[in-house]
Formats: structure tokens, C-alpha cells, sequence
């Protein structure tokens, strides 16, 4: 029997553009899933001047070689995305149908970089039911990238015997 060449993950970043700061998080945490071997598309490597920046985010949502979009969750993307403002509400546009329509409900994965004053995370309505990984702890990081490299491999830390 032929062994399958593995063929390695590919993710598109959805998030919010916020600050500088929160561009330059997101940025690296690309940077480093790229160092794992997963492959990253985004806005910030992916469009340049004359790109169609709607036809893009669609394509990435729709595309079946993206094993997983992640949704980088802060209050302003939670904001946007409720609100149906800017890339973030148009992305939400395109890809509620899909969250609710019975694709792959592993291929979206919420990741949340900030909570409100009571601790909770900043969640969109439309995966407030969700398992997300929560990222707001700097100290906690690692331990959550770790996360996020397992489930996007498939390989959790804890399986069924």
C-alpha cells in the first residue's frame, strides 16, 4: 500500500484592524505558525494596491485548501462583526452561512486576545456557543499556541482511548 504525502496545513487570518500593536501580534503569531510548517494567508502578505480585498476574504473562506480560518477576537472584531461593519462585518457575512450550514465545524477556530471587565472573552454572536482558544494571557501563550498548533494538525493533547 502507497503512504499519502501529508500535505501540510494552510489557515487564513481574519481579524480586526485595530491598532498597530494588535497588527504587529497578529503579524507574529503568522510568522510563527509559518516556522511550524502551516501555511498563512492574509491581508497583510496576500493583497496589495488594486487587489480586490472582499473577493479575497471570500476566496480564503471558500477555499477548500484552507483547513482553517482563524478569527482573531478582540472588542473591536466582536463590535465589528455584531454590527456587520467594515471587512470584518462583510467577512461575517460570508462566513455565518458556512458556520451554520454544516461546513467543516472544525475549519473555524476563534482565538480571543481580549477580555471585558468581568473576564469574559470578547465573543461575535455568531460563536458565542463555541469552544475558542483564549490568547489574552501573555503568560499563558505558549501553552495556548501549543493549542492552537495541535488542533489545527489534528493532534490533541488528550485523545479517547
Amino acid at each position: 500500500m502507497m503512504e499519502q504525502e501529508k500535505v501540510n496545513p494552510k489557515v487564513f487570518i481574519s481579524y480586526s484592524w485595530k491598532s498597530e500593536e494588535h497588527k504587529n501580534w497578529v503579524i507574529e503569531l503568522a510568522e510563527n505558525l509559518m516556522r511550524d510548517g502551516i501555511e498563512v494567508k492574509f491581508d497583510v502578505w496576500d493583497l496589495g494596491p488594486g487587489d480586490k480585498m472582499y473577493e479575497f476574504m471570500e476566496s480564503m473562506i471558500n477555499d477548500p485548501d484552507i483547513t482553517h480560518v482563524l478569527i482573531i477576537s478582540d472588542e473591536s472584531y466582536t463590535r465589528k462583526a455584531n454590527d456587520r461593519v467594515g471587512g470584518v462585518g462583510t467577512e461575517t457575512q460570508i462566513l455565518t452561512p458556512s458556520l451554520y450550514n454544516g461546513t467543516d465545524k472544525n475549519k473555524f477556530l476563534l482565538i480571543t486576545t481580549e477580555n471585558d471587565a468581568n473576564g469574559t472573552a470578547f465573543k461575535p454572536t455568531f460563536y458565542k456557543n463555541r469552544i475558542h482558544i483564549d490568547m489574552s494571557d501573555e503568560d499563558a501563550y505558549n501553552e495556548k499556541y501549543d493549542e492552537l498548533i495541535r488542533t489545527i494538525y489534528g493532534n490533541p493533547r488528550y485523545e479517547k482511548p
